[in-house]
Order: structure tokens, then C-alpha cells, then sequence
């Protein structure tokens, strides 16, 4: 019986030789696209860490301003009312400046 295979090239005769490939052993260019493909998730990562804690820190900083306007709403209301008061209530009016300036009527005492 004769050997069937087909003569391999000898070495140095230019014609390219296969890779030694056993079955478990990747090649070169699946490694490359999986580091490629690492580098990638560990840059975006860490590119999308930041922007989470920032914007974390921009709803906290819109919830506090949040509260703040409803705050600066509620003393607006208040002001509003005494403003109102002030201009039609002549008793309040007069209440409010002697509080403020400790004037009396004549014959009364303060008391603090």
C-alpha cells in the first residue's frame, strides 16, 4: 500500500505551513477582538461610574433646591398676608408699629 497523504513543503520553500493547532489553543485573532473587547467594557465603565454618582449628586442638589422654593413659596404667602394686613387692617398696623417702635398710649405700661 502506498502513503496517500500529499508530500508537505519543505521548510524554507516560501509556500505558507498551517499552524500547529491542537483542539483547546484559540487563535491569535479571537485573542485580539477579546482584549479589544475588554479594553472597551473597562473604559466604559469607568467612564460610566462618574456620570452615575454625578447625576446622583444632581438629583439631590434639584431635590434640595426643590424643598428650598417651597420654603421661599410658603414665606412669600406669609408676606403677602401681612402686606395685606398692614394696607387694610388699621388695628394690625398699629399693633405691628408699636411692637416695633415701643411706642405706648398714654397710661399704659410694657411689659417684657
Amino acid at each position: 500500500m502506498a502513503d496517500e497523504r500529499a508530500p508537505s513543503a519543505p521548510p524554507g520553500s516560501g509556500s505558507p505551513r498551517e499552524p500547529d493547532k491542537s483542539p483547546g489553543t484559540p487563535d491569535f485573532a479571537f485573542l485580539v477582538a477579546s482584549a479589544i473587547a475588554l479594553v472597551a467594557a473597562v473604559v466604559l465603565v469607568r467612564n460610566l461610574l462618574p456620570a452615575k454618582r454625578d447625576l446622583a449628586e444632581t438629583l439631590r442638589r434639584e431635590e434640595t433646591l426643590r424643598r428650598e422654593i417651597e420654603g421661599l413659596d410658603a414665606e412669600k404667602e406669609r408676606l403677602e398676608r401681612r402686606e395685606n394686613a398692614l394696607r387694610d387692617d388699621p388695628a394690625y398696623l398699629e399693633r405691628d408699629l408699636r411692637r416695633q417702635t415701643g411706642m405706648t398710649r398714654p397710661g399704659e405700661w410694657i411689659v417684657r
